[in-house]
């Protein structure tokens, strides 16, 4: 994390006032914190682990993004293969995508399409360094917009989420999934369960250790 302090001042002073806001709910911040190790960058040969405290951007919603984090290849797996659509008739969406693991992965399936939405520049020159490293290039896109505003494809979606940002964030992207032709999937890891219920746009389709994909409920439809 003191690597990113020093990168990005002012980030970091943002950052602070942020984590100083949320001190009531989350407690005192940590600044330094183990990062979990696997071997995932080993075996792939890319740079995908590591924790990114201050992520980048020039984005107005800043403050209400999370930090960047890797999903472990097993959890990506499972949400890919509990997918209740043909990954062929499916696109594949990864909202803040940070380094691109998860896309990484997700282009070992036959999907229709490979999507990364990712804020940061930074991150997205990260990702877009794996993709070439591994050939893959030609089978993701990724795209450089803010989440709140990304206008998803219709059609088809199994969108995969690793808490990338807050509930603000979070709730509008419901919103914009509820209004898109094509069955819609989500793909929940991590903080945010309890809001995709709250909204009542959505609906359990399954619960493994750790995700949960939920089909969304489209506009005029509700939960009860």
């Amino acid at each position: 994390m003191l690597d990113d302090l020093i990168r990005h001042p002012i980030l970091t002073a943002r950052f602070i006032a942020r984590r100083i806001r949320q001190i009531p709910a989350m407690g005192l911040p940590k600044l330094w914190r183990r990062e979990e190790e696997d071997d995932f960058d080993q075996k792939y040969g890319v740079e995908t682990s590591g924790v990114v405290q201050i992520v980048p951007t020039k984005s107005p919603n800043f403050s209400h993004g999370n930090r960047y984090s890797a999903s472990s290849e097993t959890m990506i797996r499972w949400c890919i293969e509990n997918c209740e659509t043909p990954h062929s008739e499916t696109s594949f969406v990864d909202v803040g995508s940070g380094k691109g693991r998860v896309l990484i992965i997700a282009a070992m399936y036959p999907f229709k399409r490979i999507i990364g939405v990712e804020y940061s520049p930074e991150l997205v020159r990260t990702c877009n360094d794996n993709l070439r490293k591994l050939g893959i290039s030609n089978k993701c896109e990724v795209v450089s917009a803010d989440a709140a505003d990304y206008q998803f494809p219709d059609g088809n979606l199994l969108v995969f989420l690793y808490n990338p940002f807050d509930a603000t964030i979070l709730n509008r992207v419901i919103r914009n999934l509820a209004d898109t032709r094509g069955r819609t999937q989500i793909a929940q890891l991590g903080p945010g369960h309890d809001v995709i219920k709250k909204s009542g746009l959505a609906r359990v389709i399954c619960s493994g250790e750790g995700p949960t994909l939920y089909e969304v409920l489209k506009s005029g439809c509700t939960t009860n």
